[in-house]
């Protein structure tokens, strides 16, 4: 065991079979709670979600300006819709929220990095040709 543990083949499997969650590397996403609570109940997560970095971690927890930034229009409106598709049924109310949980995560990542030969600077995600454009020429030779 020890053995596999020194050659980095000590899977999460054999950390949770066996033992060893605090020997080495174990690391948690950031949203890790936030995705929990969302499985339990969607719009609470909605509502974490929105709250974002307005919680503070000493009495009182919640402020006016948590209070403001949850009433904004569009938060309103991310609760809920997260209420109604609960609503029916659970799972579309858990896809909305998740699917709002890893937009959050990507709305500042809206760059591609290029290769180590080219520039260390990223290029924005921008395609050269519709891939769906259709040739209306009606002159088509075979090749």
């Amino acid at each position: 065991m020890s053995t596999k543990i020194d050659a980095t083949q000590w899977t999460l499997f054999d950390k949770i079979m066996y033992g060893g969650l605090g020997y080495g590397v174990f690391s948690l996403p950031s949203n890790f709670f936030v995705i929990i609570i969302t499985c339990l109940f969607p719009p609470l997560g909605q509502i974490i979600l929105n709250l974002e970095d307005t919680v503070l971690t000493e009495p009182p927890y919640l402020t006016w300006n948590a209070l403001k930034k949850l009433l904004e229009p569009d938060n309103i409106r991310q609760i809920i819709y997260s209420f109604l598709l609960t609503s029916l049924f659970y799972i579309p109310g858990l896809v909305y929220v998740l699917g709002n949980i890893v937009e959050s995560d990507n709305k500042d990542d809206k760059t591609i990095p290029t290769s180590s030969s080219s520039s260390s600077s990223n290029k924005p995600i921008i395609p050269e040709k519709d891939p769906f454009e259709f040739n209306t020429d009606t002159n088509l030779k075979p090749p």
